[in-house]
């Protein structure tokens, strides 16, 4: 139930998309105290993307969505922040991005059965 959709224009600094996501999955799941089977993460890397309006400006543009954070988002801002500035190339903090949404139980279905 916890989504991470990261959308970025850079690369990983260790060019390992699946230990970014295994990363990522353990990181959301432990804040959140989520099982780590309902944790979805998105790495979806475009050149695209312009911070400031320009291309070769690197950074993140994230989606961190949840039914319910418990008072964590202040902590999830932070630890995620640091977590792609750790392992993205050449993104400055001030051009992480992240949109939190606490989703209502009733809006989500995993397996065909809504949450709330």
């Amino acid at each position: 139930m916890p989504f991470l959709i990261v959308n970025t224009n850079t690369e990983l600094k260790d060019k390992n998309p699946a230990e970014f996501l295994a990363a990522a999955t353990e990181l959301v799941a432990g804040e959140l105290h989520k099982p780590k089977n309902y944790v979805v993460v998105v790495l979806n890397a475009n050149p695209n993307i312009a911070f400031g309006g320009k291309r070769e400006t690197k950074g993140v543009l994230a989606e961190m969505k949840s039914v319910g954070f418990g008072g964590s988002k202040r902590n999830l801002a932070k630890l995620l922040t640091e977590f792609f500035a750790d392992r993205l190339q050449g993104v400055a903090l001030s051009n992480i991005n992240i949109e939190f949404t606490d989703m209502p139980g009733s809006d989500v279905s995993i397996g065909g059965s809504l949450l709330g």
